[in-house]
């Protein structure tokens, strides 16, 4: 199964879901990548070079996984396409058009961490990580 984890920026809540999918996945045929609606190419190209994303680096490391050298991607109609089930943590109305009657979109409501707490990165951390889990189980 190729998973497809989508947020906002491709900053926090996509990159936290891919690394604990690719961590925690035991089955070599399933594999994950993730991206952004709204990637702004002057929030740098990797995680560690956006300013805004030092908590999801710093609570994704307390995990053991580092995400400073993953780079960000726009998402594409092609990615979709090479996906067999796309995980949007972003608000409905970002979804592109060419998702919008796709049967392989799921939803998962995981707040925005932007411009807030690092306790508040480690709830979001934490929720991800019990929905990746889930998800992992359900593939088995």
């Amino acid at each position: 199964m190729k998973i497809l984890f989508v947020c906002k920026a491709n900053v926090g809540r996509s990159q936290m879901a891919e690394a604990f999918f690719n961590k925690l996945n035991q089955n070599e045929e399933n594999e994950s990548w993730s991206a952004g609606v709204q990637v702004n190419e002057h929030e740098g190209e990797t995680i560690g070079e956006n300013k805004k994303a030092q908590f999801v680096v710093d609570v994704i490391n307390e995990e053991g996984i580092d995400v400073s050298s993953n780079i960000r991607n726009q998402l594409t109609s092609e990615m979709a396409d090479n996906s067999d089930k796309i995980i949007m943590m972003a608000e409905r109305e970002l979804l592109p058009g060419f998702l919008k009657d796709s049967d392989k979109v799921v939803f998962w409501s995981v707040m925005d961490g932007k411009d807030t707490s690092y306790e508040t990165h480690v709830q979001i951390r934490d929720e991800i990580k019990e929905l990746v889990e889930e998800l992992i189980e359900e593939l088995r």
